[in-house]
């Protein structure tokens, strides 16, 4: 998977390409975040860009938009997520 992330007047675009990344579906789906650099398990610090999934094939491309301010958000992480509706949930880090 590669990212490309572009600053626009409203925020932060990240363009997703999937090559090989496992479709969780029905029962999960994949978030993006952009995370702090004193994000940590049982203490997060992120703001959500989105969701998404791949197809079958594990590939896709994806483009998401967040107003995370780069200086306090500089990382980008994807987490693996219960497709339950519960935003509370993170689920586990999948990429860095």
């Amino acid at each position: 998977m590669t990212a490309v992330v572009r600053v626009t007047p409203v925020g932060r675009e990240v363009v997703l390409d999937i090559d090989r990344l496992r479709d969780p579906r029905p029962k999960g789906l994949y978030a993006l975040w952009f995370v702090a650099p004193d994000d940590r398990p049982g203490r997060p610090h992120r703001v959500s860009a989105g969701t998404f999934h791949p197809d079958e094939a594990g590939r896709g491309k994806v483009r998401l938009l967040a107003a995370a301010d780069p200086k306090v958000y500089p990382r980008l992480s994807v987490t693996l997520q219960p497709a339950n509706g519960d935003p509370r949930t993170i689920g586990p880090e999948v990429l860095r």
